[in-house]
């Protein structure tokens, strides 16, 4: 969704002629699309948010099959209810909007009457989505006929939760009338509306005819009929732009906040008319509050191409420069793909549920920072329509990679998708300095590899992306890999490939192998690596300089391919100084060709060092070994630099990465010190964290440890991490070994699973004992934004004295619970949590027990601000717990050897931060919770709530319960002395936070 793409300027062809294209299609039966012309009349209610209208369409059959029914999109019954694809989307996406919309604010299309040449025909709507439905003919559409089709329509337009839709009297009105489905040589591609994934249409022609209050500045596609109109918005670009109010002053005395306030409608009306043909939508835009602003550009072929900008006075700055950048795009996307066919090109401001911006046929609704992208969607998308909702890629990731052309172009750097620093001392500090736009584009791609949870650009629907992946994957990746295919080809021959391709496809709908085909011809060469490898999987490409030596005068290197797929690289030598003297590429080689290593030779002069691929334009994980000194086969060693936060991957510098740290407990006080660990954007295979602490009360080091040995299996085990943690705190010392696997091998569209394995030993330093416990641990995730189901089940086998040979107190001890979380509105939640835990043969004289009021933490997992019960505030299990085992709010030392059951409620009261709990456990044993009381064997807590910073601090307040005599607290202090609370520290691990974001 994001920029236009367009081509000749030459009135070559309508889509009569499109139908037999001059130029032949790559495939064994001739080339054939369908055509549709609609004449539309629509009404704007902008007191109800509604539209009147009727449409008449001319369908054209240019297929070879007898059509017995048409498929038509409704769109805005996307928006009708909870059932619809689009619904299910926003749920996936992590977005509740939708769900909790009032009925007002949702819409639909209904008022249907469907004729076929003026005989009434039946609609059936699609029994799972109810935005498609299937027009049954009263007679089949023989091959090369036509048939008009007719039907009035109401639409009531939602608030603005995605493309289509209102924000009070501002209109986006898109996807918003009946419109036949695409049938192309693969068949019919109804389909639903969605918010992640676009669209698919026939090109024809359209004469719309748009009725609305007089004070309305509309931008649409099309060419504008209506002289009198033609002249208020040539006056609106000439009028000076109110800063605030009427006045184009601001006050001295402040800054003036701009007017947003909607004039009132007028009373007359106006009808606007715009004609265009060989376009495959039609959007319009509509608000009162409309600034314009007007230039034009001449093409290579002498034409003119009017743009447009139309913005309300919020960021007007901003839009009267991006007029500018609607020059551009419009220029530079006619030089280097084709030339722009249509009369002007308009960017609008509007609301933006979408995303950053959504295109239409020569007009888009975006931001400022966005236009070049959207106004270029006219070529990629606009002229050549794909099927973006299958291949998403070649409409988005083409599109991007031409938009950062044209911000190179205009020397601009955007710091990759992330948006970086590239200068100044937070780039150095960063180590981004002097790092290619081309390496900070890698980066997103790089953090989601090499956790593999990435996605390959081509063989998935645009609803089968990760929420991220979709535009980390479809819009960057794609632009870095094309970017990298031009510098193999070579720019020229790239963009002669580019330009014919358009030439070729224009008005019409190539897939993947038609664009393939004009790229193989044009460089004259096998392109199978990149368009079926590259493309279309998820390879992890390496490329070594295997070593060098001077031989015959001239330097021979050797480098060897580690991927499992084909792909050339570039191979550059270096001077003393790091500049480039000479590049080579390889062929394409695979790891499995007869020789794993490819031969270069270079020219000896001035070569101190080589490199593969300087400019980081191969899609490599690790760059570590692509450098290589000349003057042995030993690798260049860099002065490894200490730098904050993180650092991308360089070939020419090594970093670790620090962060200052601090923490107390009771027992250590005030603990300073510093993390060290290898960057997070790219996870390595080996990593690693060093957080020493030292503690000023016990004048000792404490810390955390780790090592990681990161495997990326090629299926059924997403991640394998072998790992070992040293941990040393209060006292005691903890090591434990691990193995952990996730499942399935993809991220996304699947509940998701992890098994582990560790082996625990404790050692307490002051007791002198060592504990040593293994564990096997599955865990279970699913959900959406809606509700979320978890799962956990735990083996543990414990010993409390290896050091004791004559002490036999092990204890084997299954543990398993299962929680429901569901939201009752945007922001208000209850959860159901169910636990139960037994012993299975344990001895009569071991320690360890399972807790009703919280686990005993024997694996040290959680952070206890005072695990030695130093502090009578702050205690822990008293005062302080973790939330498992029995995980009662209330403090009652009630445990079991046996086996403990619980049932754990809360719940968010809404309108205040506070919530309600309540919990329900029973035990083998019968406990005695206080002096003087009847042991018991069921218990019982409830009372009230408070979540902060979401829910990482959580005070609980127990009302009620068996805590108490008579269950309830006889004294204020009985009261107080319970109050409670959960302190989730491990939730703020910057590291555990990038793996679920990305994660998403």
């Amino acid at each position: 969704m994001k920029k236009f793409l367009v081509g000749c300027s030459l009135l070559l062809l309508s889509l009569c002629a499109a139908a037999q294209p001059s130029a032949p299609a790559r495939s064994a039966a001739p080339y054939w699309q369908q055509q549709v012309s609609y004449s539309i009349d629509v009404t704007l209610d902008d007191k109800q948010h509604q539209l009147t209208g009727r449409e008449e369409l001319v369908y054209t059959n240019n297929s070879p099959d007898a059509l017995p029914y048409i498929w038509f999109h409704l769109w805005p019954n996307a928006y009708r209810d909870d059932n619809t694809a689009f619904a299910r989307q926003q749920l996936r996406n992590g977005s509740r909007k939708f769900h909790f919309a009032t009925p007002e604010q949702r819409g639909y299309i209904d008022q249907l009457d469907f004729q076929v040449n003026g005989q009434p025909a039946k609609l059936e709507l699609d029994p799972e989505n109810p935005d498609m439905a299937k027009l049954l003919l009263p007679q089949r559409l023989a091959p090369g006929a036509s048939t008009t089709i007719s039907t009035p329509f109401r639409v009531k337009i939602p608030d603005s939760f995605s493309r289509f839709g209102h924000v009070e009297q501002s209109y986006q009105i898109t996807q918003w009338y009946p419109k036949p489905a695409v049938y192309d040589r693969r068949g019919w591609h109804a389909m639903p509306y969605l918010d992640q994934g676009e669209f698919y249409s026939e090109f024809g022609s359209f004469d719309v005819r748009i009725t609305l209050p007089a004070n309305y500045t509309v931008g649409a596609t099309g060419v504008l009929q209506n002289p009198e109109e033609q002249q208020r918005l040539r006056q609106l670009a000439a009028a000076e732009l109110p800063i605030n109010g009427n006045s184009s002053t601001p006050p001295q005395s402040m800054k003036a906040e701009p007017d947003l306030t909607f004039p009132v409608s007028v009373a007359e009306t106006k009808t606007l008319r715009y004609v265009q043909d060989r376009v495959h939508d039609f959007a319009w835009f509509a608000d009162k509050r409309f600034n314009v602003r007007k230039s034009a550009v001449t093409l290579p072929s002498g034409r003119v191409v009017d743009t447009w900008v139309m913005f309300t006075n919020k960021e007007a700055e901003k839009w009267v420069k991006g007029l500018q950048d609607v020059d551009s795009a419009v220029v530079y996307y006619s030089r280097w793909v084709g030339e722009y066919p249509y009369s002007a090109a308009t960017a609008v401001d509007g609301a933006l549920s979408a995303g950053s911006g959504m295109e239409y046929p020569m007009v888009t609704v975006t931001q400022p920072s966005a236009i070049v992208h959207e106004v270029g969607h006219n070529w990629f998308y606009g002229i050549l329509g794909t099927n973006e909702r299958d291949f998403a890629w070649m409409d988005e990731g083409v599109n991007s990679y031409v938009e950062n052309r044209v911000a190179a172009r205009n020397g601009e750097q955007a710091g990759g998708l992330l948006g970086l620093p590239t200068k100044g001392a937070a780039a150095t500090a960063l180590t981004l300095d002097g790092l290619p736009e081309a390496a900070l584009n890698y980066i997103p791609y790089q953090a989601m590899a090499s956790r593999s949870l990435d996605q390959p650009v081509t063989n998935f629907a645009s609803a089968d992306y990760g929420k991220l992946n979709y535009g980390i994957i479809v819009y960057g990746k794609t632009a870095s890999l094309l970017q990298y295919l031009a510098a193999y080809l070579g720019q020229a021959r790239f963009d002669e490939a580019m330009q014919a391709y358009y030439a070729r496809w224009q008005f019409r709908h190539p897939y993947p192998e038609d664009m393939q085909a004009v790229f193989e011809e044009v460089a004259g060469q096998k392109l199978g690596w990149f368009f079926n490898d590259m493309l279309n999987g998820q390879n992890r490409y390496n490329a070594v300089l295997s070593k060098s030596k001077l031989e015959k005068g001239q330097r021979k290197v050797l480098v060897r391919n580690d991927s499992p797929a084909p792909f050339p690289f570039p191979v550059a030598s270096l001077d003393a100084s790091g500049r480039v003297l000479e590049t080579q590429w390889t062929k394409p080689f695979a790891r499995t060709d007869e020789s794993d290593d490819a031969v270069l030779r270079f020219r000896d002069e001035n070569v101190a060092s080589l490199v593969v691929d300087p400019d980081y334009l191969t899609p490599q994980l690790n760059r570590r070994d692509d450098h290589l000194k000349t003057t042995g086969s030993f690798r260049a060693l860099e002065r490894i630099r200490l730098r904050p936060i993180l650092s991308p991957e360089r070939w020419d510098q090594a970093a670790i990465n620090w962060l200052p740290v601090v923490g107390a407990n009771t027992s250590d006080k005030f603990m300073l010190g510093a993390a060290f660990y290898n960057s997070p954007l790219n996870v390595k295979k080996f990593s690693y964290l060093a957080m020493p602490m030292y503690s000023f009360n016990q004048k000792e080091l404490n810390g955390i440890g780790m090592l990681n040995l990161n495997i990326l299996p090629e299926r059924i085990t997403r991640r394998a991490v072998v790992g070992v943690q040293f941990q040393r705190f209060e006292r005691y010392q903890k090591v434990e070994p691990s193995l952990t696997l996730s499942f399935p091998h993809s991220a996304f569209n699947a509940p998701q699973h992890t098994v582990r394995l560790a082996n625990t030993a404790i050692e307490n330093q002051d007791a002198g004992t060592t504990s040593s416990i293994q564990s096997l641990e599955y865990g279970f995730r699913a959900g959406n934004a809606l509700y979320r189901w978890d799962a956990h089940a735990e083996f543990n086998y414990l010993t409390p004295d290896l050091a004791n040979d004559n002490v036999r107190a092990d204890a084997a001890l299954l543990r398993a619970e299962a929680s429901y979380l569901r939201y009752y509105s945007p922001k208000k939640t209850f959860s159901v949590r169910v636990f139960g835990g037994a012993f299975l043969n344990k001895a009569n004289d071991t320690p360890f027990v399972i807790g009703l009021s919280g686990s005993p933490d024997y694996r040290r997992q959680t952070v206890f601000l005072d695990r030695q019960q130093i502090s009578p505030s702050l205690a822990a299990q008293q005062h302080q717990f973790d939330g498992r085992d029995g995980a009662f709010k209330a403090y009652l030392p009630a445990s079991s050897s046996r086996w403990l059951t619980t049932l754990n409620l809360q719940a968010d009261l809404p309108v205040t931060p506070f919530g309600v709990f309540a919990d329900f456990g029973m035990t083998k044993e019968q406990n005695q919770v206080a002096a003087g009381r009847s042991p018991q064997r069921a218990y019982y807590d409830a009372g009230l709530s408070l979540p902060l910073f979401n829910k990482l601090l959580s005070f609980y307040l127990p009302l009620a319960g068996s805590q108490y005599e008579n269950g309830l607290p006889g004294s204020r202090r009985a009261l107080t002395n319970q109050l409670r609370f959960v302190l989730r520290l491990d939730q703020l691990s910057p590291f555990r936070l990038l793996d679920e974001q990305l994660a998403q």
